[in-house]
């Protein structure tokens, strides 16, 4: 039989099968696609996806093909895809080189099954833009982000092709995974922007063909492993924003083709290897933020190549060598926040490419070296915060391409240099804080590009402000608050139509405001207060569209309140306080819903309060203290409920204080003291559980003190006194006030005895119960009242200031954020107290005063020895009762004490020789006792020579009574007469040179210091402004 040849059958029949396996391949490959296209939110951004438009998907969006037909490439950044990647089945595509579907809103997990793209080379899911975004990509894009959770697979260590792998901007997190060592072909690896933790992998060192790497703004933690070193074709490496640990490794130097390094903000420690010259290619390095210590390592001069270096918030320490000049092609430096010491080095000119150079926030001290007015490319000097010294150089007007200038926080004086008017490319000038002196120079209008200037806190800058500052056309934000400048602000500040804060608050600047201030449009602050102003209140204030702060107190502003100002809307801070405004307060401010703080205090207003005011919902802090306000407070104030100071002191309301101020939950501060209030006090007060401080003080309320007040044991401050509250002092106040450092319930009709439990407020300071009818003994457990033993010296971090502080508002500091938020706010106490006779407001030295009067009652039996623990008294008042006994002999160990009155009782024995020791005492009385025998001598009681404060007391003799002791000898007296005689005569020989040396060791350095002379003549000034203000203000 003859055989047939299959040959010329078997090419064809190759060929057929190789067809229908391509032909099964890309229809295996279009199906992919479709079923991933149908299981995405948005189909349609995926509209060419179609059978229907083509027979091949080699033309549909973003894919490519081979030659023989197959998907090689799929690439669709920025195309707004929403779905998960599990749709895609990745095993139909085995000839996929290039996958990218970055900045989409893909979500969910990467799957395991990503390992089947064997041939791929590069691998993008990154959730955000990257560096080849072009400007418009950029702006198309703000709201497009991939978001993938949960771990990288490990399976991706199969993709042995790989290249180029991007992860970054996601959310993935867990290690990262060691299998990562197995794409050896790797040359870009960025998981940047994750929530990766764990430690570096070591394995990460036999990835021998990468170059770049970054691993930024993850939670990696360890050290980093020295295997890095194995990278030798490495020239990218950022590790920033992690949570890494441990020193610099000293391998990290062999990366001999390094050009860029970012260990930023990663906590390493030690210091900065000087093995750092070896690293020759470097261009950028970044070590900010980290726990360094040490100084600058000389050896850096050797990075030759070096254009940006960051060592700032390092801890470095020790003088900037004068070798880091040399790095010549050096663009930025930034030192700022170390411990550098010394000089500037002048060599600083020698780097003729500096842009931008930041020595902030150190110790450097001495000069500014006038050579680096010969950075000619300088754009960005920031010198701030240091000890610097000496005028400003005029070869800084040499700076042509200068856009930033910060020399604030030193101690730079003499003028400033007209030449600073040269810098025309200026955009940002800050000479704050500095002892700077003279006129603001008129050159500074010629620097038209601008936008913010800063010259406060320049206490002997003196002049008016140039006419010429309204060239500043560009200027948005102008401080020149607590300076010394004086003369009218000038009309043409209306030509400064870009200014959005503007804050000359704390000068001398006398007049009217300017009408053309009202046509600055784009004005958010305005803060003019502590100056001399004068005039009517301009009405065109309410025109301001996005003013959100408004502070004119402390002027001489005259007139009334404008209505307009209610067309305001989003003001958030209103401060009129201190001026001599008169009227009602417009209802039309009840439109202001954004309002935080309001302060009209201290001016000549009157009417009612309006109702309105209750629908400020957003207010926070109400002041109309100190004017002439009538009627009652309207109920709708309790609409107020997230009020937290309220202050009515000191003016004429009436009627009963409203049940619906109980709603004000929020309050911490409420004084409605000075008033004529009558009726009860509301029991709804007690709803206050936030209260703080209360002042219902000088009014006629009646009745008890309300059972409901237990509920505000926040209570630091209790004011009562001077109404007319009877019944007994509660028990509980000692029980559920803890926190009462101020306790005042004088003048009342309270009756009965002082609580035992009284003495369990171990916070309190000051305690009057003065004038009531308080009978029985005093408790000899008030000496256990701890604050009264350490006093405010002793005790002073629990003493400080009687002072309180709320989260969310700024009240006395109105930089605020423009929504009127700010950091934590404080506001300082007041009380009334009985002191040397007279009665005295205290409040910035309230937490000095710590006393006890309980003078003008009945107590009775003896003064309890146990007082005389309370060594932190200043002051003890226990007149006009019915005591008996002696006086305690340990009263010497009150060694505070300024005041002690013990007069109007019926004491009775020696006055103890201890009250000798009472070096402080200034107020001392006696008088109507029955004391007897001599008074004791020496030290303060020599100073105390009025007789009367011993009267009364017939059985008492000796200094500074006129009766003698009967066992006193003339002998005495003339030897007595003798000494003071020597006396004299040293006091009068050591007074001469003592003169001498006080007058020319004040006035002399007055004589040679001129900033100083001005600091203190201004000092005068404002002494006697102040003083006149409150006598025209008493007229």
């Amino acid at each position: 039989m003859k055989t047939v040849p299959i040959q010329p059958f078997l090419v064809p029949l190759l060929i057929f099968i190789s067809l229908a396996f391509l032909e099964a391949s890309a229809q295996s490959e279009v199906q992919a696609l479709l079923n991933w296209k149908s299981s995405l939110f948005q189909p349609d951004a995926l509209s060419s996806w179609s059978l229907a438009n083509s027979t091949t998907p080699c033309t549909w969006f973003g894919v490519r093909c081979n030659s023989a037909g197959s998907i090689v490439q799929l690439s669709l950044p920025i195309a707004k895809l929403n779905g998960t990647l599990h749709g895609l089945d990745f095993a139909s595509l085995p000839s996929l080189i290039k996958l990218n579907l970055s900045t989409n809103l893909l979500y969910g997990s990467i799957p395991s099954n990503i390992s089947a793209l064997s041939k791929l080379t590069s691998l993008d899911l990154g959730g955000g833009l990257f560096a080849y975004a072009s400007p418009y990509t950029f702006y198309s894009s703000l709201s497009l982000s991939n978001n993938l959770l949960g771990p990288i697979p490990p399976e991706i260590g199969r993709l042995a092709k790989l290249q180029q792998l991007n992860l970054s901007g996601n959310s993935l997190g867990g290690p990262i995974p060691s299998q990562i060592g197995r794409l050896a072909k790797l040359q870009q690896l960025d998981l940047s922007k994750n929530s990766l933790d764990g430690p570096i992998p070591s394995q990460i060192g036999r990835l021998a063909d990468l170059q770049q790497l970054d691993l930024s703004y993850n939670n990696l933690l360890g050290p980093i492993p020295p295997e890095i070193w194995r990278l030798a074709d490495l020239q990218q490496l950022d590790l920033s924003f992690n949570n890494l640990s441990g020193p610099i490794p000293p391998e990290i130097w062999r990366l001999a083709d390094l050009q860029q390094l970012d260990l930023s903000y990663t906590n390493l420690l030690g210091p900065i290897p000087p093995e750092i010259w070896r690293l020759a290619d470097l261009q950028q390095l970044d070590l900010s933020f980290n726990n360094l210590s040490g100084p600058i390592p000389p050896e850096i001069w050797r990075l030759a190549d070096l254009q940006q270096l960051d060592l700032s918030y390092t801890n470095l320490l020790g003088p900037i060598p004068p070798e880091i000049w040399r790095l010549a092609d050096l663009q930025q430096l930034d030192l700022s926040y170390n411990n550098l010491l010394g000089p500037i080095p002048p060599e600083i000119w020698r780097l003729a490419d500096l842009e931008q150079l930041d020595l902030s926030s150190n110790n450097l001290s001495g000069p500014i070296p006038p050579e680096i007015g010969r950075l000619a490319d300088l754009q960005q000097l920031d010198l701030s915060e240091n000890s610097l010294n000496g005028p400003i150089p005029p070869e800084i007007g040499r700076l042509a391409k200068l856009q930033q200038l910060d020399l604030s926080k030193n101690s730079i004086d003499g003028l400033i240099p007209l030449e600073i008017g040269r810098l025309a490319k200026l955009q940002q000038l800050d000479l704050s804080e500095n002892l700077l002196d003279g006129p603001i120079p008129r050159e500074i209008g010629r620097l038209t590009d601008l936008e913010q200037l800063d010259l406060s806190k320049n206490f002997v800058l003196t002049g008016p402000i140039p006419q010429t500052i309204a060239n500043l056309t560009q200027l948005t934000y102008l401080a020149l608050f607590s300076s010394n400048l004086n003369g009218t602000i000038p009309v043409e500040i209306g030509n400064m139509k870009a200014l959005t804060s503007l804050d000359i608050s704390s000068n001398r600047l006398e007049g009217e405001l300017p009408h053309t201030i009202a046509q600055l449009p784009n004005l958010e602050v305005i803060s003019i207060s502590y100056n001399n102003l004068s005039g009517r209140f301009p009405l065109q204030l309410g025109n301001w569209s996005l003013l959100y702060q408004l502070n004119l107190s402390s002027n001489q502003l005259s007139g009334s309140i404008p209505s307009e100002l209610g067309d305001a809307a989003r003001l958030t801070t209103l401060d009129l306080s201190a001026n001599k405004l008169n009227g009602p307060i417009p209802t039309k401010l009840g439109k202001l819903k954004n309002l935080a703080l309001m302060d009209l205090s201290r001016n000549d207003l009157s009417g009612e309060i309006p109702y309105q005011l209750g629908n400020l919902a957003s207010l926070d802090f109400l002041n109309l203290a100190n004017n002439n306000f009538s009627g009652m407070i309207p109920r709708s104030i309790g609409s107020m409920i997230g009020l937290k100071y309220l202050n009515l002191a000191n003016n004429k309301f009436f009627g009963m204080i409203p049940r619906s101020i109980g709603s004000m939950i929020g309050l911490t501060y409420l004084n409605l003291a000075n008033n004529k209030f009558s009726g009860m006090i509301p029991r709804s007060i007690g709803s206050l559980t936030s209260l703080q401080s209360l002042h219902l003080n000088n009014n006629s309320l009646i009745g008890e003190i309300p059972l409901s007040l237990k509920n505000c044991t926040q209570l630091v401050v209790l004011d009562l006194g001077e109404n007319k509250i009877h019944g007994y002092i509660p028990y509980w106040l000692g029980e559920r006030l803890s926190l009462l450092r101020i306790l005042r319930l004088s003048s009342n009709a309270l009756g009965g005895s002082i609580p035992l439990q009284l003495s369990h407020l171990s916070s309190l300071q000051l305690l009057d119960l003065a004038h009531n009818n308080i009978s029985g003994s005093i408790p000899q457990d008030l000496g256990n009242l701890t604050a009264m033993v350490y006093g405010a010296q002793e005790k002073e971090e629990q003493m400080i200031s009687i002072s309180y502080k709320s989260s969310s508002e700024c009240f006395r500091v109105y930089r605020c954020t423009r929504d009127g938020s700010g950091g934590p706010f404080y506001y300082s106490d007041s009380v009334s107290v009985t002191w040397k006779a007279r009665e005295f407001v205290f409040q910035k030295t309230l937490s000095l005063m710590v006393g006890i009067d309980l003078s003008g009652n009945s107590l009775c039996d003896e003064i309890p020895t146990d007082l005389t623990n309370l060594s932190g008294l200043v002051f003890l008042n226990l007149s006009g009762n019915l005591l008996d006994g002696s006086i305690p002999n340990m009263i010497g160990k009150l060694k505070n004490l300024e005041v002690l009155d013990l007069s109007v009782n019926h004491l009775t024995g020696t006055i103890p020789q201890s009250i000798s020791s009472l070096t402080f005492l200034d107020v001392l009385n006696l008088s109507n006792n029955h004391l007897r025998g001599r008074i004791p001598s020496g030290h303060q009681l020599q100073t105390l020579v009025d007789p009367s404060i011993y009267s009364g007391n017939d059985e008492l003799c000796g200094f500074p009574l006129t009766k003698n002791c009967s066992n006193d000898q003339a002998s005495v007296v003339r030897l007595s007469t003798h000494d003071d005689g020597d006396e004299k005569i040293w006091f009068y020989l050591s007074m001469g040179p003592g003169f001498v040396v006080g007058f020319w060791g004040f006035f002399g350095i007055l004589f040679f210091k001129r900033s100083l002379r001005l600091a203190y003549f201004r000092c005068i000034d404002d002494i006697y402004d102040r003083f006149s203000r409150i006598s025209m203000r008493s007229m």
